[in-house]
């Protein structure tokens, strides 16, 4: 209801022939305060970037024969108000001008001094320029694009040295020193060319939060919705792994999303959406699911005792709002490794799923084959469960993510930022494993009683540990834990 839908009466008591009787005022009724929808207030605040240098770079005297390099003490000095730093680059001579050359060497107005062909030391006849403030003349020199090329890149920072205290004018020096190694055969004369330096403020890197404001989305209590991600919010984004708190519009819980490497958006947090069997409940706008769905089995209470180790109907378990607490135990229980969460959920063990449930429907007997992609889940809309599997290897499954972590894999990898992975065990009847050992299911059928998951543990490490598979078939009337990663 409008707060202008309705009036608001005034009762009062008059006195009236010795009697008390109660009765409506003519008095005129004072106009409804009204909130108009919000406005949207944004002020841009341009960037500021300088660059300066300390003048000229020369080699008073280069010895025919020998090796010699410029003063240390040379420095290009570059400030600005971006937060994200800049670029410094450079490139060697002009298109015109006496003092100037449209190519890379010295001149003396008829003789050249070659620049190294390629980085490298110094050969005869050559100069080059080192970025090294401890350089000497033997040591490695960098080549410079000419005036018309590419500018050669030669310090980029990624942060403002400012502060909140000092102001965000960040100041940072590069030390440039040139070498050059002069024949017995160079004419003797003066060489001379111009070094142009740029310097260009980084693009400020596109986060969840903007993409999410850019693409118009609204917020619930605060918090962007999970079912408005969209392909296009994701992509616009860099794989910055910058963490966002998102909210499941279903039940109102927050969850951690981040962009990773493989360059998906995906939860890191574990799934703790409780299934109830509300007619209506789910529809294709709020769950991953192609037409609306009445569960037959709500998610089970904590101490409840009713599982059925089903393979074909939904189970799922809530074991309270509990978060791994990092203890490495291979028999551990909830009891045992977890501990109340605090403010960062990222541990939170979440609710257990069989597979049926993780899929979202009430009896998955019909799916029996090898390989099988079943494309609906308890995922909130724009989201799904990874695919894995012999054959699910590419984008949005856990081998492609799997693929950007291998290399510098080990228990911190699984458990820490960006990924927060975690030992959450099974649920059947009771808890085992926690602290032992973490499985996250995927959409992908083995066999009639089996589905492929990400399976993982400390000692051992992805299972299998290869270049072959991160994944594992696991029995589906066990309950383990959901990620979901944006479609």
């Amino acid at each position: 209801m409008s707060r202008n839908s309705h009036k608001t009466a005034i009762i009062t008591a008059t006195i009236c022939s010795g009697l008390a009787t109660l009765g409506l005022t003519s008095a005129t009724v004072s106009a409804l305060e009204y909130q108009s929808d919000p406005v949207e207030l944004k002020f841009e605040f341009g960037q500021t970037l300088t660059i300066s240098t300390d003048g000229n770079i020369s080699i008073a005297s280069l010895t025919p024969g020998t090796k010699a390099i410029s003063n240390s003490n040379y420095n290009v000095t570059v400030s600005t108000n971006n937060l994200t730093g800049y670029t410094l680059s450079a490139t060697v001579g002009c298109s015109s001008g006496t003092d100037c050359y449209d190519s890379k060497n010295l001149s003396d107005g008829t003789n050249n001094f070659t620049m190294l062909s390629a980085d490298g030391t110094l050969t005869s006849g050559t100069w080059g320029v080192s970025l090294d403030s401890s350089a000497t003349a033997n040591s490695t020199f960098k080549t410079l694009a000419k005036y018309d090329e590419t500018a050669t890149t030669i310090n980029k920072t990624t942060n403002n040295t400012g502060t909140a205290a000092t102001g965000y004018t960040g100041t940072a020096n590069t030390t440039v020193r040139v070498g050059a190694y002069a024949t017995t055969s160079q004419v003797a004369g003066t060489y001379t060319n111009s070094i142009n330096f740029i310097a260009v403020a980084n693009a400020i890197p596109m986060t969840l939060a903007m993409a999410y404001a850019d693409a118009g989305a609204t917020q619930l209590n605060g918090y962007y919705k999970m079912q408005d991600m969209t392909s296009s919010i994701c992509g616009a984004v860099e794989v910055n792994e910058d963490q966002l708190q998102v909210i499941d519009t279903r039940d109102e819980k927050i969850y951690w999303i981040a962009k990773l490497a493989d360059g998906n958006c995906w939860m890191t947090q574990n799934l703790d959406h409780d299934i109830v069997t509300t007619a209506g409940y789910y529809t294709p706008q709020n769950t991953d699911i192609p037409s609306a769905w009445t569960p037959s089995t709500a998610t089970y209470a904590t101490n409840d005792d009713t599982w059925n180790a089903s393979s074909t109907a939904p189970e799922s378990y809530d074991p309270g709002d509990l978060c791994w607490d990092g203890t490495i135990d291979w028999d551990g229980a909830l009891d045992d490794e977890t501990t109340t969460c605090g403010s960062d959920k990222h541990m939170h063990i979440g609710n257990y799923y069989n597979w049926t449930a993780a899929v979202a429907m009430n009896n998955s007997s019909s799916y029996t084959a090898g390989n099988t992609d079943v494309d609906q889940s308890i995922c909130p809309a724009g989201w799904m469960l990874p695919k894995s599997g012999t054959t699910q290897t590419g984008s949005k499954s856990f081998q492609y993510l799997w693929n950007q972590y291998s290399s510098s894999f080990n228990q911190n990898t699984m458990m820490n930022s960006p990924l927060y992975f975690s030992y959450a065990g099974e649920w059947a009847d009771s808890s085992f494993g926690v602290g032992g050992f973490g499985v996250y299911w995927s959409s992908v059928v083995d066999d009639s009683d089996s589905a492929y998951g990400l399976y993982f543990e400390p000692v051992d490490g992805v299972y299998p540990q290869s270049s072959v598979y991160p994944q594992r078939s696991v029995d589906r009337y066990y309950s383990y834990s959901i990620r979901c990663v944006a479609r």
